[in-house]
């Protein structure tokens, strides 16, 4: 697949800059540092296994892989916190009426490894939803006004945000692009 511009800019609390490592996930002592590595490849872990459960399948592209640091907020005594964050756009076209559906497919997708949904989106023409895991990623599927589709992954403790342009859906799917219900 072809990289493209998406972006995912989040906030990762107790991570050092310039640092090697930083907590799994902020707050749960016993837990083993991982590294931005780490994190990026939980964050790549996390996308295709999201992926995998959507039937039938969809066709996507990888966004640009974002990293780096976000200064303390001011007041704040705490070092500065990096972030690490992977998206996926999808190309197949998503019809109107099927969009709540693919929501809901990775909703429950979601909820069925135990994670908690933080967020539901918009009525029915974007009806994306968002997740925390049980180790402190987030995760969000985002519908644009378009149609354009993009599932986001993050580091901990942060919202997820897609910055940059989405691609816009080129790949017809029998059943994802029909239009009737």
């Amino acid at each position: 697949m072809q990289s493209g511009g998406a972006e995912l800019n989040l906030g990762f609390q107790g991570g050092r800059c310039g640092g090697t490592s930083y907590g799994g996930a902020p707050g749960r002592p016993g837990r083993p540092p991982i590294g931005r590595l780490g994190a990026a490849e939980r964050c790549e872990a996390l996308l295709q296994e999201t992926l995998d459960a959507v039937e039938p399948p969809l066709a996507w592209r990888a966004g640009a892989p974002t990293a780096g640091v976000r200064l303390p907020r001011p007041g704040r005594e705490s070092e500065p916190c990096w972030y690490v964050g992977r998206g996926r756009d999808v190309l197949t076209v998503v019809s109107l009426p099927r969009r709540a559906e693919l929501a809901g497919a990775v909703e429950r997708h979601w909820r069925r490894r135990g994670w908690t949904i933080t967020g539901l989106g918009d009525g029915p023409a974007r009806p994306g939803v968002a997740a925390a895991t049980g180790d402190g990623y987030r995760l969000a599927l985002r519908f644009g006004e378009l149609g354009e589709v993009r599932l986001l992954a993050g580091s901990s403790d942060a919202a997820c945000s897609g910055h940059g342009p989405v691609a816009l859906p080129e790949v017809c799917c029998p059943y994802w692009s029909a239009p009737g219900w």
